[in-house]
Parts: C-alpha cells; sequence; structure tokens
C-alpha cells in the first residue's frame, strides 16, 4: 500500500486552485500582480544544483518559464463569476464563461510573475534555510532536493559525498536514513554501496535500539544478519520511520513571508519526493511469518501488534494487517485494521477544512495545524486523533 500523506492531497488542492487562477488569467489578459517576497535570489528547480561546487552553496537565480498561453479555444460555463481567495495574492475572480475545469497545472502553470518566478524564489530560499538550520536533518533534507540532474558521474560522487559527510556529522536516524540514496552513487558504488547502507543502517541501530524499522531494514541490506534483525524486532517496542519528517523539516525552514499558496505547493513537491524514499521490511517480515516454524505464529503476532499499536504511519498500519493475516488473526480482527485504513484515508479525516476554498489562509492554516500535530503524535496518531474528532461532530 502505499504511503498516504496530508502535503499529498494539499497537492491535489493546489492543482485545483491553481487552475482556476490560470483560467482567470486567460479571462482577464493580464496576471495579477503577486505578493512581494524578501529578496533572496538562489531560486533552481530541485535537483538541479550538483554538489561539491560554488553554485551549489550558492545557485544562480532560475530563468522563469514563458506564460502559459491560452488554448485555441475555451467552452463556455455557465452562471456567475466565481471568486476565489488564494493566500498570499488575495480574493480572485472568475469570469463567467471561463470553465473552472479547462486547465489542469500547478504553480509552473501560473503566469510567470505570480507562478514560476516567485515559485523558484520560494524554493532558493527553501533550501539556504535548511543549509543555515544546523542540524543534520535538515542539511541532509537541503541535498535530497539539490540531487544532481546530470549524467555527469562526478558530479554525482561529489553529491553524494557531501551528503553522507552531513548525515554523520551529527547522527540522526531520520537524516541517516535518507542518506542511503547517496550510497549509490559514491565511486566504486557497485562495491561500496551495500557496505555504505549497512554502515548507515548500524548507526541508526545504535541511536534507536528499540525502532524496528531499523532491524528491518538491516535484514533487508543483510540476509546474512536475519536472524539479528528478527530477535532485534521481537526485542523491539516501536515502528517509526517518520513519513512527514522530510515535509516537515522543509516547512520549518521556510521564511515566514513565503505566501501560504507557496508553502502548500512546496508542501506538495517535497511530499512526492518524500514519497520516493525506500520502506524496507515488508518483504523480509512476509517471509519470516509464512515459515512454518515452531513458535513463528506467537512471535508473528507480537510483531503485527507492534505495527499496529506502536507505528507511526499508515503503511506500517497497513504492514501490521498482513503480518497479523499471517499470524493467524481471526478475520474480523484483519478487516478491522483495513476498515479503520479506509475511514483514516477518507476526504472527511484527510481533506483540510473549507474544501471550496482550499488555498484560502484558512485552509493553508488548517494545513499547518494538521502538520503541526503530526510533528507531535506521529503521522498514525495524529490521523486517528482526527478521525475521532470527526466522528464526535456527527
Amino acid at each position: 500500500m502505499k504511503r498516504l500523506h496530508f502535503v499529498r492531497l494539499a497537492g491535489m488542492a493546489v492543482l485545483l486552485g491553481l487552475a482556476v487562477l490560470v483560467a482567470w488569467w486567460w479571462a482577464a489578459g493580464q496576471a495579477p500582480a503577486p505578493q512581494a517576497l524578501a529578496p533572496a535570489g538562489e531560486a533552481f528547480p530541485w535537483g538541479r544544483a550538483p554538489m561539491g561546487t560554488p553554485e551549489a552553496a550558492h545557485p544562480p537565480q532560475a530563468t522563469a518559464a514563458a506564460p502559459v498561453q491560452a488554448p485555441a479555444s475555451m467552452p463556455a460555463r455557465a452562471g456567475a463569476a466565481a471568486v476565489f481567495d488564494v493566500c498570499g495574492l488575495g480574493r480572485i475572480s472568475l469570469p463567467a464563461g471561463v470553465p473552472e475545469d479547462s486547465v489542469s497545472g500547478g504553480v509552473e502553470a501560473l503566469p510567470a510573475p505570480v507562478g514560476s518566478e516567485p515559485l523558484a524564489q520560494a524554493r532558493g530560499r527553501l533550501v539556504a534555510g535548511l543549509h543555515a538550520a544546523g542540524t543534520a536533518r535538515a542539511r541532509v533534507a537541503a541535498q535530497l532536493l539539490q540531487r544532481p540532474d546530470t549524467e555527469d558521474e562526478a558530479a554525482w560522487q561529489a553529491w553524494a559525498q557531501a551528503t553522507l559527510q552531513r548525515a554523520l556529522a551529527q547522527p540522526d536516524p531520520v537524516a541517516l536514513a535518507w542518506a542511503e540514496e547517496a550510497c549509490g552513487h559514491l565511486p566504486g558504488a557497485g562495491e561500496h554501496g551495500a557496505p555504505c547502507r549497512l554502515g548507515l543502517i548500524r548507526a541508526r541501530l545504535r541511536l534507536e535500539p528499540d525502532n524496528a524499522h531499523h532491524w528491518a531494514a538491516l535484514a533487508d541490506e543483510d540476509p546474512s544478519a536475519a536472524e539479528e534483525a528478527w530477535q532485534g524486532l521481537l526485542r523491539a517496542r516501536r515502528w517509526h520511520e517518520a513519513p512527514q519528517a522530510l515535509v516537515l523539516a522543509t516547512q520549518q525552514a521556510l521564511p515566514p513571508d513565503v505566501p501560504g499558496y507557496l508553502r502548500l505547493a512546496l508542501g506538495a513537491e517535497v511530499g512526492t519526493r518524500a514519497g520516493a524514499l525506500p520502506s524496507p521490511g515488508e518483504g523480509f517480515l512476509l517471509e519470516r511469518c509464512r515459515a512454518a516454524v515452531p513458535g513463528r505464529q506467537a512471535e508473528c503476532d507480537a510483531v503485527a501488534q507492534l505495527l499496529v499499536n506502536q507505528g507511526d504511519g499508515t503503511q506500517t498500519l497497513a504492514l501490521g494487517a498482513k503480518l497479523g493475516e499471517a499470524a493467524g488473526w481471526p478475520a474480523e480482527r484483519v478487516q478491522a485494521v483495513h476498515t479503520e485504513l479506509q475511514a483514516l484515508a477518507s476526504e472527511r479525516v484527510r481533506w483540510l477544512p473549507e474544501t471550496e476554498q482550499p488555498l484560502s489562509c484558512r485552509g493553508v492554516e488548517a494545513w499547518q495545524a494538521q502538520l503541526a500535530q503530526v510533528a507531535q503524535v506521529g503521522e498514525l496518531q495524529a490521523l486517528r486523533q482526527r478521525l475521532a474528532e470527526v466522528r464526535a461532530a456527527r
């Protein structure tokens, strides 16, 4: 099951609301004036500044994308003009006769003064803020957002070495997990990639030996350590992989004057990047729990309960249901977990309040409040609390 994220839904809101803005711009014939941003010249699309060069620390100003051209014909929309609140731009009118669904795209589809230009500037300010934050998690997050967009092997090697250096300078379990991607780009990665990843996993285990997520990663990386990893899993007291950590780190690094609609757009971009990070362990755990070994069913029952009760993400909850089924849980118990997953994924729980104005400041503030709750209690517990609130309000 793919990980579900608040920010992905926020990204869907961005696509809907900004499509409306583009349609309004086409009809009006000119772009609205953008909210001014504080000067911060460094701006670039994610992954275009190879590390290890002066340009990486101070990337050049990005070239703004050309304004979107209006289509040859647009079907009329009946009814009166609609008004949309866009946090940082104000109230935007969509004249009658312009279809709300005639355009698809995000901030980059907006006219450059309110789309690509401030978004690129906000990206640059975000990366600068991450580097300035001083923590390994923030600095490795900056590295993830600066992956080289080139086939130059030297650029990738420089990026990998810088990423690992930042991760190991101030060991943090989440940052160490993020840095594993860099191991595949070291010089001689075919020979050194696996030892590099294994070293990072061992470092995570030294920091958090009670976290089952790290033991599962060990089993995936080093099959010869399978029994050690299994015993570690049985001793573990939680499964924490911090699925929202990258979004939280980046949002905290953004300067306060970045407009809400750009914050939401950056949250969606970073959420997509976070969704591509590996989440190990499912194959190993299912293989173990499907093996006919004396005492294994009771062990798998304990691990499944750990995932369901002490996990921090919806993906962990789904894996717990699979393990519970393999451990012989009654069908009703397995179904109860699936029912909870469906409820947690419902729009009433995940969608922002006031969905007819998803880009309003009220909507942005509600999304930020959700992220703050995730920072305090984790993604899964935050969703469960939200579900309880929704049910109590019925």
